[in-house]
């Protein structure tokens, strides 16, 4: 072959092999740029991520700090429920008010009631011991009392003897509302004194000594006289006593009782 022929033989090779070598260095120029897009484009998810995820923690931090306003109407249906709970309190409060008042009135109609009670009671016990309507010193009859009269005298005096002074009392009074003499009318007065007086009764058994010291002849005056004082002694009244005591001496001077009399008077 001539050396012309060879060299354009040479050069056509040449080109080929150039030709032959750009499709591949095409491909591995495409395959790098792909792994670095891949790569851009994984960072880039990745931060998106990121950024998205420090949002949401944002709003979810925001909604937890700062609670949203309530509306107008929540407002009016909070204080509405708020009244409705207070008129609630206050009602029991009131129920439990009018029961209190209601048992206070109950207790206090029982206490009216327990009192009315005992005053009826107490009025009735006062009718019951009230002494029995007295036989004055002018009513007694003059003269002699009867065998009867005289044995009845005897049995009362027994019981005011034996310390039962209500039927010896009752018994006495007898006597004088059934006309006994004025021999024993005066006794009986005396001894009537003497049982209110050991009732301590003293003010009954003062109303007694004063109706025998009335009769113009009694043999227990003296006694009579000496017990008025020491019923008014016994009261607290010791001026009134004195008195009494002083009146015994004088009007009485042979009593056996003069030297107590005299010593009350000292």
């Amino acid at each position: 072959m001539l050396p012309s022929s060879r060299s354009k033989a040479l050069g056509f090779m040449r080109m080929l092999a150039v030709v032959a070598l750009v499709p591949f260095a095409l491909y591995l120029s495409g395959c790098g740029g792909s792994e670095e897009a891949t790569t851009e484009t994984a960072a880039v998810d990745t931060t998106s991520t990121i950024g998205m995820a420090d949002t949401n923690a944002m709003v979810a931090n925001d909604t937890t700090a700062v609670a949203p306003a309530p509306t107008p109407e929540e407002i009016l249906q909070q204080e509405n429920d708020s009244l409705k709970t207070g008129n609630t309190q206050l009602q029991q409060q009131l129920d439990s008010s009018e029961q209190t008042n209601k048992d206070l009135m109950a207790k206090i109609s029982d206490l009216e009631a327990a009192q009315i009670a005992a005053q009826e009671q107490a009025a009735k016990a006062a009718e019951q011991q009230a002494p029995p309507k007295m036989t004055t010193a002018n009513a007694a009859p003059a003269g002699k009392s009867s065998p009867e009269e005289i044995e009845a005298y005897r049995a009362a005096l027994q019981m005011a003897k034996e310390r039962n002074f209500k039927d010896a009392i009752n018994q006495f009074q007898n006597l004088l509302d059934g006309g006994v003499k004025s021999d024993y009318a005066d006794n009986c007065h005396y001894w009537i004194g003497l049982c209110y007086y050991s009732m301590k009764d003293f003010k009954t058994a003062i109303e007694h000594f004063k109706e025998v010291l009335k009769f113009r002849f009694s043999e227990k005056k003296d006694d009579a006289q000496f017990m008025l004082a020491q019923s008014y002694e016994r009261m607290g009244n010791k001026m009134q006593a004195q008195a009494e005591y002083q009146k015994l001496v004088q009007l009485y001077p042979t009593s056996e009782y003069v030297k107590v009399a005299q010593a009350k008077t000292r």
